[in-house]
């Protein structure tokens, strides 16, 4: 089989990622048209990532180079200052989250863990459970056992 080394030298040749600037929002076909600093227009697909979906004209993104002449540049990310991240992460906290398993949801963080079955059966484990209520404490069942 023979070697070419044509294809490596012309990705050799392209910068691989580059800083450009979103001309537009996303095509309807989901591309994002990015001019580079050289005034090259790339139209670039996404990744799927929350922080593009609101991405606006003139704002600075980083793009993986695809090959040149090809539709295989992608935008990896937006280019900002840390507080801007910050300021976006807190303006979408939703109203609701629901969390679905077929048998079993946990939920664990060191030793502590949060177990739902399906069954209906919920497990509280901890080396220390503490209830506050600025209200009333109600606890309900069947039978309540203590120690």
């Amino acid at each position: 089989m023979e070697r070419s080394t044509v294809g490596i030298a012309a990705l050799l040749a392209v910068p691989v990622a580059v800083i450009g600037i979103a001309a537009g929002g996303s095509s309807p076909n989901g591309h994002i048209e990015v001019e580079l600093q050289d005034g090259t227009l790339l139209n670039c697909r996404c990744l799927c990532d929350r922080s593009l979906k609101d991405l606006r004209s003139g704002e600075e993104v980083l793009v993986l180079r695809g090959i040149e002449g090809t539709d295989d540049s992608v935008v990896i990310g937006r280019i900002g200052l840390a507080a801007d991240v910050q300021e976006g992460v807190s303006a979408e906290v939703p109203e609701e989250v629901v969390l679905e398993a077929g048998r079993v949801l946990t939920l664990r963080v060191g030793d502590g863990s949060i177990t739902i079955r399906e069954d209906g059966k919920i497990l509280i484990k901890g080396k220390d459970l503490v209830s506050h209520a600025t209200r009333m404490n109600r606890i309900k069942g069947g039978s309540v056992q203590i120690n």
